[in-house]
């Protein structure tokens, strides 16, 4: 029998729908559908406290494509799940939006915690490795609200936290007319390395190499494919630093109306991409690492193997 499930990320910033199936336990996820959608759910929200109603009905069109998508491939409504992350954990009308959402749209709505966002996060993610994979790696998902960072060698969890440094949370703090601007550059790295030092005390010096979650990782991949050529060989790659510093300037300099046609640029995610090799850069640099790659699943993909074994477990399928 096969189990096939879908999981929607209800981003900061992003919309994600993933549908995939398998036919038996160990088998690798199939993906039917996967699906990104620029909602900016968190505009506005950042700094009036609650998600504004613009924003709540450019959610619930995306949503109604998203569910049309989901059962077009045989999923019940009871078998999809959104999952609320950031902006609906800190949002004073998060809770009522979720409810409404569930009573719209008939799926199931989880609103988990940070820990539980890295947790799985860190399912997916070490799904796509080559394994074996041993070194000290530190895993990290920027979304719109909080980054998460995993600390782990092998399969083992060291050390794991949330943190609100997302890309729309750092430019709601540091920007020039509402987008990112060189002049605000030095206040912010500022703002990151005292916001990360909780991060560098629990990991001390032992990370080797940094694992970056889809999102604005993903875009990494499609500029430095854009630029050097190329074409993707696996759910996870390792990414060139010499291209991602020369391209992080490039796009710091540049005016912001600008960035979104720079080679290989997903559009919605201009806005907040110099924030986001802000903060990869002062990861890099404090643990003086040498190796970066990129992986392709996240969020989605870890709750959708959390999804397939907990019913493993329960005997309802394999």
């Amino acid at each position: 029998m096969a189990f096939t499930r879908a999981v929607i990320d209800l981003g900061t910033n992003t919309f994600q729908l993933l549908v995939c199936t398998c036919h038996h336990k160990d088998a690798p996820l199939h993906i039917l559908e996967n699906v990104q959608r620029p909602v900016q759910l968190g505009k506005g929200a950042m700094e009036e406290g609650y998600i504004q109603l613009d924003a709540i009905a450019r959610a619930e069109v995306v949503l109604a494509e998203f569910v049309a998508i989901a059962l077009s491939h045989g999923c019940s409504a009871h078998e999809i799940t959104a999952l609320g992350t950031s902006i609906l954990r800190n949002a004073s009308n998060g809770d009522k939006i979720l409810a409404d959402w569930r009573r719209i749209f008939g799926f199931q709505v989880e609103l988990i915690s940070g820990l539980q966002e890295a947790t799985h996060i860190f399912e997916g993610v070490f799904h796509s490795l080559p394994q074996p994979w041993v070194r000290p790696t530190l895993l990290m998902d920027i979304g719109g609200g909080s980054v998460e960072f995993i600390f782990f060698e092998g399969n083992q969890v060291h050390f794991k936290t949330s943190l609100e440094l997302g890309g729309l949370k750092l430019r709601s703090l540091f920007h020039v007319q509402d987008v990112f601007d060189v002049s605000v550059k030095s206040a912010c790295m500022a703002y990151i390395e005292e916001a990360l030092q909780p991060l560098y005390t629990a990991c001390g010096q032992l990370p080797q190499v940094l694992v970056g979650a889809a999102g604005a990782f993903e875009t990494m991949w499609d500029i430095e494919q854009a630029l050097k050529g190329g074409s993707p060989n696996g759910s996870a790659q390792v990414l060139d630093l010499s291209c991602f510093y020369r391209v992080k300037e490039e796009i710091e300099m540049m005016p912001a109306d600008q960035r979104s046609s720079y080679p290989g640029m997903r559009a919605f995610r201009a806005g907040i991409f110099p924030y986001a090799n802000l903060l990869v850069d002062s990861v890099l640099s404090h643990f003086n690492m040498q190796e970066m790659w990129m992986s392709a699943y996240s969020l989605k993909e870890g709750y959708w193997f959390y999804q397939r074994a907990e019913a493993i477990k329960k005997g309802i399928i394999f």
